[in-house]
């Protein structure tokens, strides 16, 4: 009570300069301990930033891939548990209507039922026989396992792949050359072992030699 009271007796003999002196000094002290201020909202262009990119990344993402497969009734792959990844390659789609070659359509794929030519309704039909048209082939020959059409557009495919991959970083291009001979047959689980052979033939003869196959990989139970 003595300190207090000498404290408050002491406080009341300053002079009005020293009492402002302690009044501005008080003042830096409780500046000193302000709380800080709130963080400063995301603007709405720079959300608007972000999001153009991302969406840009998943569309480049979705379109970029060639091994992107869509199964329907004129195309259903095989199923394995074997897990392998697909390389840098130049993919070959075979289905019940046609054979494509990186996205670019090469030939019909020709088809009878019952000695007749097959409807889209017999496509899943037992007994429908899928084949080359032999004026397709070298010579026009039956049993030629050269695919004329398939040839010149692979032909195509590389040679643009090449003219592409000029361009591209050094890391992209070394990437390149370590699979430029790389090819990915998505072939229909119901194609001939005759067709496939002729495939495989004929892609072998553009610089295509290590050939591999596209399936749908399923777990074991």
């Amino acid at each position: 009570m003595v300190d207090e009271t000498n404290n408050l007796l002491s406080a009341s003999d300053l002079t009005q300069e020293e009492l402002d002196a302690l009044a501005r000094q008080m003042a830096k002290r409780a500046k000193g301990r302000r709380k800080p201020e709130d963080p400063l909202p995301l603007n709405i262009n720079s959300m608007m930033d972000i999001m153009t990119i991302l969406l840009v990344f998943l569309l480049v993402s979705v379109t970029s891939d060639p091994l992107a497969i869509k199964e329907n009734n004129t195309l259903k792959l095989t199923r394995s548990t074997s897990n392998f990844p697909a390389v840098y390659s130049t993919p070959i789609t075979v289905n019940k209507q046609e054979i494509v070659v990186d996205q670019k359509r090469a030939l019909p794929v020709a088809c009878k039922l019952n000695g007749r030519p097959c409807t889209d309704d017999d496509f899943e039909k037992q007994g429908a026989q899928f084949y080359i048209d032999p004026v397709n082939k070298e010579h026009g020959k039956r049993e030629s396992l050269l695919i004329v059409p398939l040839q010149t557009q692979l032909k195509k495919s590389v040679d643009r792949m090449k003219d592409q991959n000029m361009d591209l970083p050094e890391e992209v291009r070394k990437k390149y050359l370590l699979n430029q001979g790389v090819a990915t047959i998505i072939c229909d689980r119901d194609m001939p072992f005759r067709m496939i052979a002729e495939i495989v033939y004929t892609t072998a003869m553009v610089e295509l030699h290590d050939i591999r196959f596209a399936i749908v990989y399923s777990t074991n139970r």
